[in-house]
Protein backbone atom coordinates (compact mmCIF):
# COMPACT_ATOMS: atom_id res chain seq x y z
CA UNK A 1 0.00 0.00 0.00
CA UNK A 2 1.41 3.14 -0.97
CA UNK A 3 0.44 5.13 2.09
CA UNK A 4 2.17 2.70 4.30
CA UNK A 5 5.18 2.91 2.16
CA UNK A 6 5.27 6.68 2.91
CA UNK A 7 4.15 6.52 5.92
CA UNK A 8 7.44 4.37 6.91
CA UNK A 9 9.74 6.58 4.59
CA UNK A 10 8.58 9.64 6.44
CA UNK A 11 8.54 7.65 9.96
CA UNK A 12 12.52 7.46 9.29
CA UNK A 13 13.10 11.06 8.90
CA UNK A 14 11.05 11.69 12.32
CA UNK A 15 8.05 12.44 10.43
CA UNK A 16 4.82 11.54 13.09
CA UNK A 17 1.69 10.27 10.98
CA UNK A 18 -1.52 8.65 10.78
CA UNK A 19 -3.07 6.52 8.15
CA UNK A 20 -6.84 7.11 8.33
CA UNK A 21 -9.51 4.67 6.46
CA UNK A 22 -6.62 1.85 5.93
CA UNK A 23 -8.80 -0.64 7.57
CA UNK A 24 -11.95 0.07 6.26
CA UNK A 25 -10.46 0.41 2.54
CA UNK A 26 -9.33 -3.06 2.70
CA UNK A 27 -12.81 -4.40 3.50
CA UNK A 28 -14.57 -2.72 0.09
CA UNK A 29 -14.61 0.96 -0.63
CA UNK A 30 -18.44 -0.30 -1.93
CA UNK A 31 -19.25 -1.58 1.68
CA UNK A 32 -17.49 1.12 4.20
CA UNK A 33 -17.56 3.89 2.17
CA UNK A 34 -13.82 3.85 2.16
CA UNK A 35 -12.61 4.68 -1.79
CA UNK A 36 -9.24 6.24 -0.51
CA UNK A 37 -6.63 6.12 2.28
CA UNK A 38 -5.46 9.61 4.00
CA UNK A 39 -1.69 9.84 5.10
CA UNK A 40 -1.90 12.51 7.66
CA UNK A 41 0.93 15.00 9.26
CA UNK A 42 0.14 14.33 13.29
CA UNK A 43 2.07 17.80 13.66
CA UNK A 44 1.22 20.49 11.77
CA UNK A 45 4.58 21.53 12.00
CA UNK A 46 5.95 18.53 10.61
CA UNK A 47 2.93 19.03 6.98
CA UNK A 48 5.03 21.18 5.22
CA UNK A 49 8.71 18.91 5.32
CA UNK A 50 6.27 15.65 4.62
CA UNK A 51 4.96 17.24 1.86
CA UNK A 52 8.12 18.02 0.51
CA UNK A 53 10.15 14.88 0.92
CA UNK A 54 7.28 13.03 -0.61
CA UNK A 55 7.72 15.00 -3.62
CA UNK A 56 11.21 15.25 -3.16
CA UNK A 57 13.29 12.71 -1.44
CA UNK A 58 16.40 14.77 -1.55
CA UNK A 59 14.47 17.26 0.51
CA UNK A 60 16.29 18.20 3.57
CA UNK A 61 13.72 17.66 7.06
CA UNK A 62 13.73 20.15 9.39
CA UNK A 63 11.07 19.41 11.67
CA UNK A 64 12.41 15.66 12.62
CA UNK A 65 12.01 14.19 15.69
CA UNK A 66 14.33 11.75 17.22
CA UNK A 67 12.32 7.76 17.64
CA UNK A 68 12.62 8.33 21.14
CA UNK A 69 10.27 11.51 20.96
CA UNK A 70 8.03 10.07 18.73
CA UNK A 71 7.75 6.69 20.50
CA UNK A 72 6.41 9.16 23.38
CA UNK A 73 3.91 11.20 21.71
CA UNK A 74 2.43 7.96 20.21
CA UNK A 75 2.49 6.19 24.20
CA UNK A 76 1.14 9.73 25.17
CA UNK A 77 -1.56 9.61 22.06
CA UNK A 78 -2.89 6.37 23.16
CA UNK A 79 -3.03 6.70 26.60
CA UNK A 80 -5.14 9.72 26.01
CA UNK A 81 -7.64 7.87 23.24
CA UNK A 82 -7.94 4.74 26.62
CA UNK A 83 -9.09 7.92 29.09
CA UNK A 84 -11.46 9.84 26.67
CA UNK A 85 -12.77 5.82 26.05
CA UNK A 86 -12.93 4.84 29.58
CA UNK A 87 -15.05 8.18 30.30
CA UNK A 88 -17.51 7.71 27.63
CA UNK A 89 -17.90 4.03 28.55
CA UNK A 90 -18.61 5.09 32.37
CA UNK A 91 -20.58 8.10 31.15
CA UNK A 92 -22.92 5.70 28.86
CA UNK A 93 -23.27 3.08 31.56
CA UNK A 94 -24.60 5.86 34.01
CA UNK A 95 -26.91 6.84 31.28
CA UNK A 96 -28.15 3.57 30.52
CA UNK A 97 -28.61 2.98 34.48
CA UNK A 98 -30.87 5.49 34.87
CA UNK A 99 -33.45 4.88 31.63
CA UNK A 100 -33.49 1.39 33.28
CA UNK A 101 -34.55 2.97 36.68
CA UNK A 102 -36.67 5.76 35.41
CA UNK A 103 -38.68 3.14 32.94
CA UNK A 104 -38.79 0.50 36.22
CA UNK A 105 -40.14 3.65 38.42
CA UNK A 106 -42.52 4.24 35.83
CA UNK A 107 -43.64 0.93 35.36
CA UNK A 108 -44.35 0.75 39.11
CA UNK A 109 -46.26 3.39 39.26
Amino acid sequence: MQAEDAAMRLRQQGILTHISFKNSFVVSGYVTGAFKVGLWAVLDAQYEDACAYLADENHEITSGLPEEELQQLESASDQHAYTVFNKFLFVTGLALLALILAAVFIANH
